[in-house]
């Protein structure tokens, strides 16, 4: 009798592995099937770009080349390479993402475009369920005469001569920061900035909102905080008054203060990730 209660066991046991891997198998031929095929979309280049890359001489990283893309950078061409591949996988073929209906995308048919210069990091639709609630962030205009001149004096020695690619990344950073902090105004200039780089307390909201509204991780909120970290120096330099000064002072204790906890958690994250123990 037990044998027999054994033998049931085990007959339920390897019926349920079978079927675990033949539902995961089926998720992975949907996922497929959502994925997009930008050669077949209307307005394609005929023959996919090549990507080259190279490092960058301030951090020593490969960097994304979509102008938008938030990522930090990485060590390897490969993994750039494969981060463009899965996350914009459009460049390929576009001078700019197209604006299309990623169900009809999928049936592998020509499907006419709308060309749009925002840039989003999902290709497929189960990459957009991978955060869900996660919402795009407002943002003061580039072109502005204040986000020029950032972008400006982080390229020269005031700022570290960094390169177009990061000094913008930085200022997009930056101008979504103030939009945050100032949401109604319509314009950027020194008072708006003044008043959201002395407030602690937006800087705080702001942190928790990247993480709570945006889904954002430790590591890109560390972007934002050093974005942030930069755009002080910038306005220190540029006519900034003596009580202006000394409230920036009290920001950047406060920055470095989130910072260190952010690193933190991130190391914590590790740890459990990898199940080791320092």
């Amino acid at each position: 009798m037990p044998w027999q209660i054994q033998t049931y066991i085990c007959s339920s046991f390897v019926c349920h592995r079978f079927l675990l891997a033949k539902c995961s198998k089926t998720e992975g031929k949907m996922s497929k099937k959502c994925k997009v095929n930008w050669s077949d979309i209307d307005g394609a280049s005929p023959k996919p770009k090549r990507l080259h890359l190279e490092k960058d001489d301030a951090d020593s990283l490969y960097h994304c080349p979509i102008q938008l893309c938030e990522h930090e950078g990485f060590q390897s061409q490969r993994g750039c390479r494969k981060h463009v591949n899965n996350k914009h996988s459009w460049f390929f073929y576009f001078d700019e993402k197209p604006r299309v209906d990623l169900k009809l995308a999928a049936n592998s048919l020509k499907v006419p475009t709308k060309s749009s210069a925002s840039s989003t990091n999902d290709d497929d639709v189960s990459s957009t369920r991978s955060k869900p609630g996660a919402r795009s962030m407002p943002s003061f205009s580039t072109s502005s005469q204040i986000g020029e001149q950032f972008a400006t004096w982080l390229s020269g020695s005031g700022g570290g001569y960094k390169k177009d690619r990061p000094a913008q990344q930085i200022v997009n950073r930056c101008l979504k920061f103030l939009k945050f902090c100032c949401e109604e105004e319509e314009e950027l200039n020194f008072e708006v900035m003044d008043f959201s780089l002395c407030s602690p307390s937006l800087l705080f909201k702001f942190i928790d909102y990247l993480q709570e509204e945006c889904k954002l991780g430790h590591g890109g909120k560390l972007g934002y905080i050093d974005a942030i970290s930069e755009l002080i120096d910038f306005r220190k330099v540029n006519g900034a008054s003596d009580g202006v000064l000394r409230k920036l002072s009290a920001t950047e204790l406060y920055i470095k203060r989130v910072r260190k906890t952010v690193a933190k958690m991130m190391r914590l994250q590790w740890t459990q990730d990898l199940d080791v123990k320092h």
